[in-house]
Order: C-alpha cells, then sequence, then structure tokens
C-alpha cells in the first residue's frame, strides 16, 4: 500500500474526504430517525433523546420530518425585497392559522425571527430547511396588520419583513413574572366622568367642532379633520369628549403624541377619566414585557383607550373609532431609520381601513396639512379664542445685537478725549451673556412674586463649541464634521461668575467636563492646551441647556430649578419626576429644549424665555423658518394659563425676520400666506413632493463617483422630476463615513418611476438610503 503523501494527498484533503463520508452517514441516519418519529408520533417516548428538539406550540413535531409536512413563507427584518420558506411538520391542516405568527429559523448560520405570511402545500424545487420554534402560540398580525405592512413597504422602499418588524417588534416577548393586579382593586370608573374637577363649559367654537367630530363618529365612516387651534383653546377637552362617544359605540380609540416626556400629563387625565384597566400607554421607553402585555390587551379589547408615541399606530385595534394625533406639525412623527414612515400617513390609511374619525390637532399645523385642508382633502376646524376668554400672552423680541457705539459723556456736551475713546463705548446688550438685563430682571420680578418660569434653549450641553482664540482652533470629531459639544458632568459647585473680554470667555473649562459630538456620541475629555499652538487660551462659545441652568444657580443661588432635555430624559423616570414636580409648584424654574414647548399646562407659569431665538433659524433647510415659527409659537402658549397672565421675552439677533413677527403677533395665517408664496415659487412642498437619496462610503472619491454615476442614470428616466445634485450633505461626515446627497422633486405621477426603479437598487462600491417625503434635508 502506498503512503498517502505518495499519492499526492496531503492531511487536509484525506480528513475532508472522511469529514464528508461521516456526514452523508449521520445524514443518512437522520432521515430514518426522522421518518420513525413521525410514523410513532411524540408517545414513543423519544422526547426524550438529545437530539429531538420540539418546536414550542406545535404538538412537539415541528422541525422534523413527516409525510404531511407544510411549508410557510417567512419574512425576516432584512433589507431583502423576498421571503424565504421554511418547513413545518405539525401535522395540520392548511387552513390552521400559521399566517401572523413569528418563528425562530434558520438563516445561513444564523437563526432569526421571522414572521410567517403566507403557506404552501406545494413542494418547492429546491431543498428546505425546517424552522426551530415558534415563538408566538397564536396569531399575532391580523389581517389588517399585514397589509398596512404590505402598503408601508410598498410606500417607503424597505422590505416587508421591516415592515412587520416596526409593526411587532422581534424582541417582543411574554414576560418572565405575571405582574401583579392593580392596586385600585374597585370597579372600572364610568365612562365620560370628569377628572377630578366640574364639567367644563364649552365656547361657541368648541361646541361647532364637537358636533362635527360626534357626527364623524357616529357614521362610522372614515373622514380626517385638522384642528387648528390657539394654545390654551381647549383641544385636549374635544379628543376626550369624542373618545367618550366612541367608547359608548363599544369602540377603541387612538391617542398619539410626538414625544415620550408628553405622556404622564395625557395619561393622568385619561385615568382619572376613564380607569387604570381601560388605559394603556406604548413606546420605545417600555420594557419587551409591558409591551407584550400591552399588545395583547389592546388586541383582546380591554384597553379602550392607547395613549402612546408614532408606534402606537401599529397597535392591534379590533375596533378602532377614532384615532386622536396631538401636535401633527412635529417632524418626530416621522421614523429617522428604516421603515422611515410617517406616522400621519399611516394614521390616514389606517383610519381610512377600519372607518373611523381622524382628528389631526395642533395650534401650528404642517404647511402640509393646511394646505390640504384648504384644497378639501381634510375638513378644517378652527378654535381662535382660549378659554375662559384669557388673553394670549405679549411677546417681546430682545435685539441681541450690539448697538450703534454711543460715547460716553465726559462733561458738559464737550467731546470725548481721545485717548481711551473706545473703552468709553459700549454696547447696550451683550451679545456674549446667557441673559439679556430684561430677561434677567423679568426673571428675579417672577421669582420674587412666588411664580414659575421656563426658560427655552433648543440646543442641550453645556456649549456647542470649544475654540482656541489664539489660533482659531476647534474640536471636531474625528469621525464626523461637526464641532463636539461641551457638557459638564457634575453641576459647578462655588463657580465665579464668568468675565467676558470682547469674545473670550475668561473663566476656565471646567475640570469635569467632556467633549461630546451629537451625531456619533463619542466622547473625550477635554484637552488642557490646544493641541494646535499648544496655547492655553481655550474658550467654550455658544449657549446650550447645562450653560442656562448654571447661569440661573448663579444668579439666583436658592431657587429650585431642572432640565428637561435628551441627556436626562434616557431614563422614563426623569420626565415624569420633574413634570409632576413643576406641576405640584416644587420648582420654581424649568430650564429645557423643545421637549417643554409643547403639551405642558401649568398655570402657575407667568414668564417664558426664549434664551436663543436663532438656533433653526438658518439651519440649510426649507423648512427652518416653518420650524422656529412652530416653536416660538408653541413655547410662548406655555405662559399666561393661569389667573395671573404671562409674558414671553425672545432673544434674537433677527427681529426683523418675518417668522419672529408672526410669532410675536400670534398670527399663524400670517406665516402661511407669507411662507406658502416662497413655497410656491422654489416648488417646494406642498406644491411637489421629495425624495431625498442620501450616498454614503468610507472613500469619499468613490462616494462621489457613485453618486455621479446615479444621478446619471436617474436623469435618463421619464421627464417632469428635477434632479438635484449629487452635492456634498450638510453633514458632509458622520460615523467615518463621507456623504453626498441627491433630491428628487416632482409629483406623485412623474415620481412613480424613478421610485420603482430605486425599490431595487443597491450601489456596489457605496451605500444607498431612500427618504420619501424627508421631513429634512440636512
Amino acid at each position: 500500500m502506498k503512503r498517502i503523501n505518495d499519492l499526492g494527498i496531503g492531511p487536509r484533503t484525506r480528513a475532508k474526504r472522511v469529514y464528508t463520508r461521516v456526514r452523508g452517514i449521520c445524514k443518512f441516519y437522520g432521515v430514518l430517525i426522522g421518518r420513525y418519529i413521525g410514523l410513532r408520533g411524540q408517545n414513543s417516548g423519544l422526547n426524550d433523546l438529545p437530539f429531538y428538539r420540539p418546536s414550542a406550540g406545535c404538538d412537539g413535531t415541528v422541525g422534523l420530518i413527516s409525510w404531511d409536512s407544510m411549508y410557510i413563507e417567512v419574512a425576516f427584518a432584512l433589507p431583502l425585497n423576498r421571503t424565504f420558506h421554511y418547513r413545518t411538520t405539525n401535522g395540520s391542516e392548511p387552513t390552521d392559522p400559521f399566517i401572523g405568527r413569528r418563528v425562530l429559523a434558520p438563516f445561513g448560520k444564523k437563526t432569526l425571527v421571522g414572521y410567517v405570511v403566507g403557506t404552501t402545500s406545494e413542494t418547492p424545487p429546491y431543498a428546505i430547511k425546517p424552522i426551530h420554534a415558534w415563538i408566538d402560540a397564536q396569531p399575532l398580525l391580523d389581517e389588517t396588520l399585514l397589509d398596512m405592512a404590505r402598503w408601508v413597504a410598498k410606500t417607503y422602499l424597505c422590505s416587508e419583513g421591516e415592515a412587520l418588524a416596526a409593526i411587532l417588534p422581534p424582541q417582543l416577548r411574554p414576560p418572565k413574572r405575571q405582574a401583579s393586579p392593580t392596586a385600585s382593586g374597585g370597579p372600572p370608573s364610568p365612562i365620560g366622568r370628569g377628572d377630578g374637577g366640574e364639567a367644563i363649559r364649552l365656547s361657541a367654537e368648541q361646541k361647532h367642532a364637537l358636533d362635527q367630530f360626534l357626527k364623524a363618529a357616529e357614521s362610522k365612516t372614515f373622514q380626517p379633520f385638522l384642528l387648528r387651534g390657539i394654545t390654551d383653546s381647549g383641544k385636549t377637552e374635544l379628543y376626550v369628549r369624542t373618545i367618550d362617544y366612541v367608547l359608548k359605540q363599544d369602540r377603541q380609540a387612538l391617542f398619539l403624541l410626538p414625544e415620550i416626556a408628553l405622556t404622564p400629563p395625557f395619561i393622568d387625565k385619561l385615568k382619572a377619566r376613564y380607569s387604570d384597566e381601560k388605559v394603556g400607554i406604548w413606546h420605545s421607553g417600555l420594557s419587551a414585557g409591558e409591551r407584550y402585555r400591552t399588545w395583547l390587551a389592546v388586541r383582546r379589547g380591554d384597553i379602550q383607550v392607547l395613549l402612546g408615541a408614532r408606534s402606537a399606530v401599529f397597535a392591534p385595534f379590533p375596533r378602532l373609532g377614532v384615532i386622536i394625533m396631538d401636535e401633527e406639525h412635529e417632524s418626530s412623527y416621522k421614523q429617522d431609520d428604516r421603515p422611515r414612515y410617517h406616522a400621519r400617513d399611516a394614521a390616514l390609511w389606517r383610519a381610512e381601513r377600519a372607518g373611523a374619525t381622524l382628528i389631526m390637532g395642533s395650534a401650528t399645523p404642517s404647511l402640509e396639512s393646511y394646505w390640504n385642508a384648504k384644497k378639501g382633502l381634510y375638513t378644517l376646524v378652527e378654535l381662535t379664542s382660549r378659554v375662559e376668554m384669557r388673553q394670549l400672552p405679549p411677546v417681546t423680541l430682545i435685539d441681541r445685537r450690539a448697538s450703534p457705539p454711543t460715547p460716553l459723556p465726559t462733561g458738559e456736551g464737550g467731546p470725548p478725549k481721545a485717548v481711551g475713546e473706545a473703552k468709553r463705548i459700549r454696547p447696550r446688550h451683550s451679545s456674549f451673556t446667557v441673559f439679556s438685563e430684561p430677561l434677567k430682571l423679568a426673571i428675579e420680578q417672577r421669582l420674587a412674586r412666588k411664580e414659575q418660569v421656563i426658560l427655552f434653549v433648543n440646543r442641550r450641553g453645556f456649549t456647542p463649541f470649544l475654540r482656541c482664540s489664539k489660533c482659531g482652533w476647534v474640536a471636531r470629531c474625528e469621525r464626523c464634521s461637526m464641532t463636539m459639544a461641551l457638557h459638564i458632568q457634575e453641576p459647578l459647585k462655588g463657580a465665579a461668575s464668568p468675565r467676558f473680554e470682547g469674545k473670550v470667555l475668561k473663566r476656565p473649562v471646567p475640570a469635569d467636563s467632556i467633549l461630546q459630538c451629537h451625531a456619533c456620541l463619542r466622547t473625550q475629555p477635554v484637552p488642557i492646551q490646544c493641541p494646535s499652538c499648544k496655547g492655553m487660551r481655550l474658550g467654550y462659545f455658544g449657549i446650550g441647556t447645562q450653560r442656562v441652568e448654571q447661569e440661573v444657580k448663579e444668579l439666583f443661588p436658592f431657587v429650585k430649578i431642572a432640565r428637561l432635555d435628551r441627556d436626562i430624559g434616557h431614563y422614563r423616570r426623569t420626565y415624569e419626576n420633574v413634570y409632576r414636580a413643576f406641576a405640584a409648584r416644587q420648582l420654581d424654574i424649568l430650564v429645557g429644549t423643545q421637549i417643554i414647548a409643547k403639551g405642558f399646562d401649568f398655570p402657575g407659569v407667568t414668564l417664558v424665555g426664549v434664551v436663543d431665538a436663532d438656533v433653526s433659524l438658518h439651519l440649510p433647510d426649507f423648512r427652518a423658518a416653518e420650524r422656529t415659527f412652530q416653536l416660538m409659537a408653541q413655547v410662548a402658549g406655555r405662559t399666561g394659563r393661569g389667573d395671573q397672565g404671562g409674558k414671553v421675552l425672545v432673544q434674537t439677533h433677527h427681529p426683523e425676520h418675518y417668522a419672529l413677527q408672526a410669532a410675536q403677533k400670534h398670527d399663524y395665517l400670517r406665516f402661511y400666506e407669507g411662507e406658502i408664496k416662497f413655497r410656491e415659487v422654489l416648488n417646494y412642498p406642498p406644491y411637489c413632493r421629495l425624495v431625498s437619496l442620501l450616498i454614503r462610503g468610507r472613500k469619499e472619491p468613490v462616494v462621489l463617483s457613485s453618486a455621479e454615476e446615479l444621478a446619471g442614470q436617474l436623469r435618463k428616466l421619464s421627464p417632469g422630476v428635477d434632479v438635484l445634485g449629487p452635492a456634498i450633505a450638510p453633514h458632509s461626515r458622520v460615523r467615518g463615513n463621507f456623504r453626498y446627497q441627491i433630491v428628487l422633486k416632482g409629483t406623485t405621477e412623474t415620481l412613480a418611476p424613478y421610485v420603482e426603479f430605486l425599490r431595487n437598487r443597491r450601489l456596489s462600491k457605496a451605500f444607498l438610503t431612500v427618504d420619501i417625503d424627508p421631513v429634512d434635508l440636512l
């Protein structure tokens, strides 16, 4: 016998041949064992065998071969526009409710959660793998939700599995520990009872609006309403009275909010009006077990009123009667990753399918929604006065620009001296301090009268960037094109008031601070000296919520103050604790970002101070002015809700801007008429539809060439669409990826072939992101 090496076969090749033969033998005997189990059933005592793994909920035989195999069609939450077939052998007929259940199935070398979207008894012409297990003992997705997933996939260019994952998250599991019964133990509260007070008397405008809502609910047909009501005009009372009527019809209600932070006041009101058992809450801050219990309770009809963020639009209502969408203009209703759906469009689809009433309410509706209402696509209902005939608070614009230099008097009308003349010239208001003198004085007066104050600045952190005043070096993220913001990890204690000399802040950078990139969330320590010139003149510039909070503590040391922004809002209880403390008047001042600009109703607030109104005014986006007006109008509405009245002070460097001028007069129609003309001239929504294409990758030349190639292919398609770009994205580099942008402008009809072209489009050397109807172009 010749040796292996003499035959030219190495040990690695021989081992591979042996492995192949052993594998074939095991496969042959595995088939025989599988057939034996299929014939004998689970009573044959083979459950104890180590290789036998029955799938849960399927009579102990799923996952093994049987003569009566059932093939299921499974969709995965992957960017693949196709489904996959798997084998199940539970011995059931094809009419069993397999569709709508989740499974654990092998996918390559991984095991993924999949969604059963179809069944077949025909054997496919290729090898079929068995599933590992059933996750759900019964279908959690009905035909309506499956159709909605197909609509989301078709409209927003994602796979059906990705749409199903947005509707029913893969991580949704039954809780390991059952929830304890409610402590109240009493009978459910009667429908429509007050929330602890007397019945509110409606105004004539409110009665007219409510009559239209109830008439639509009574007809049980789809009808969308746009409710434009100024702040504190009683929109919430109309919402709950419509819900009362729908519940009397034995139907359910969905209440959508744009932010998780807004849930505490509304959940308190709804639970006080109805009962804990009938009111549920749904948002991403809940645990998987809590959301699973809520999902089943809504599906059974136990929860009659569901309050939640945008994903609550997918809840499994069997008898949906009304959808309330508060603050419909908010951009947070748009999902920022796949599937990039808009909750407003999803609510329209859901209400039309269920024959429900849709009420979209806002004091400052989006231009697209108001334009649709003007065209008759929505029924427009308007509330133009506050409840109890309260007056809107006066708004004062404080010009932060330096006034023209005014020489100081040096004598009886004599000219200033030549020496040191520059030192005698000073601006009326320093644009480098946090508070102007009028705002500082107004805060002091309100605190002296034991009244509450809200301070708004739409930028979190301490300051937006760190700069060397000697060489101009600015701290930037190594992975992104953005500056790194300064964040204070612990509150400063005993810090002296800052001294200013021109634009250079002489107070040193606090030792307990870090630099954070708001794009990739990367953090790094603050350098002691400038990395470029080795100088020691590092200073921080700009205003954030932490700096405002610290400035208040320095000016008013004994004031009770809290801050609400994303940095503290990672914990759900933080929102609730701060809200309840401020509502109970345990706090004097509340500092925050746009979270505090909407939804809150605090009668004790008599002053709202906008520290910097220019944060979003000049962003490179066509909706910048609209967002600024909406924020100013919304935050101004937080005051003047009590007997003491209220006042709004807005600090800005552009008091002549038309958005701020309209916000000062609380005049939405004035802003709408001016902005809609601008949109028409430049052909922006609502006069067209947009599709944003983002091309990104690690190598900038490759990304640019891919973007140019894609733009060339798009320009060869049907006419009637403007192909803008490619151009560098406003955030040109994020997380190490260079970004280029292409924007398509057209109508629904002209964009149709472009959407179909992009549906299965993949770039060979870069990543492509398609956003249908984007809410911003940043």
